[in-house]
């Protein structure tokens, strides 16, 4: 590990940070710890909103910059750069955060869906279609966790109830509008064409703006999904998922692919990265 200049950690939530079905994230408590202590940011960076982004990071005692919507949203507490981030007019002002919309207002990507819907029939069942206890049902969430999943800013989630063929024509639609798609475990998230790499470059910006410098960046993912942000990183960290093997990275200097799950994957990595005897 360089000690020339700043480290960011880059985390992935679901399946990476925390259990893919717990939700908890304990067995990675003494890494978090040990990274507090040694004061490096860990920034999540999920498909998550930034609300429900905000309770995970308030249960993690976590007061750093964080990514919503897969990169489509960045949000940097006001105080963390006073200077580059203040200067910058996309950031708005929004619960004592400033937060920017790389990937435009969820209301545009709306607009398009139901055109769409309605001129070429295409079925499907988008989060904003939903009522809180159909919500809640199809993401498995309680109602006032899904109301909180709702509260989108620049993506929307949809449930595909239509052929194959079907997806096919309404993909080349999206992409006549301008709009993309990523492939998550349950929805099909449509966005303007921002994913999670996008958010970690914003936020790379302000880092090294506000120093002098590029941070040395360490990340984990577990999914596919995740793929163009571990990308990025001086190590990355591939934690043990069913779709993990799907993962493939050509530019890290260090790739580590975990053999444990989850959280114990993430305190896995960090004894292997931060323990010198464990490294490789």
């Amino acid at each position: 590990m360089p000690h020339s200049r700043g480290t960011l950690v880059f985390t992935d939530l679901d399946g990476t940070l925390l259990d893919h079905d717990t939700y908890g994230f304990d067995p990675a408590l003494p890494a978090l710890a040990m990274l507090a202590q040694k004061k490096i940011p860990v920034i999540l960076n999920s498909s998550k909103t930034l609300v429900e982004i905000l309770e995970i990071r308030s249960l993690l005692g976590n007061c750093h910059p964080f990514i919503s919507e897969n990169g489509s949203v960045v949000a940097v507490p006001e105080h963390t750069f006073p200077g580059p981030a203040r200067k910058k007019p996309l950031f708005q002002p929004q619960s004592g955060l400033l937060v920017r919309r790389l990937g435009g207002a969820r209301e545009s990507v709306l607009a398009i869906l139901n055109g769409l819907r309605k001129t070429h029939g295409f079925s499907f069942e988008g989060f904003a279609d939903m009522a809180p206890a159909r919500l809640a049902q199809v993401t498995g969430l309680t109602e006032a966790q899904a109301i909180q999943a709702g509260r989108r800013l620049s993506t929307e989630p949809i449930l595909w109830q239509d052929t194959p063929e079907q997806w096919d024509a309404f993909a080349r639609r999206l992409a006549d509008a301008g709009l993309g798609w990523v492939q998550g475990g349950r929805f099909i998230s449509i966005s303007r064409p921002f994913d999670k790499k996008d958010g970690v470059a914003c936020l790379l910006d302000l880092y090294t703006a506000d120093t002098g410098k590029r941070p040395f960046t360490i990340g984990l993912g577990d999914s596919p999904n995740d793929q163009a942000m571990l990308d990025m990183m001086d190590i990355a960290v591939v934690i043990r998922s069913a779709r993990c093997d799907q993962i493939t990275l050509n530019r890290p200097p260090t790739i580590i692919r975990t053999t444990a799950k989850g959280p114990e994957g993430w305190q896995e990595a960090m004894d292997t990265i931060f323990t010198p005897s464990r490294r490789h």
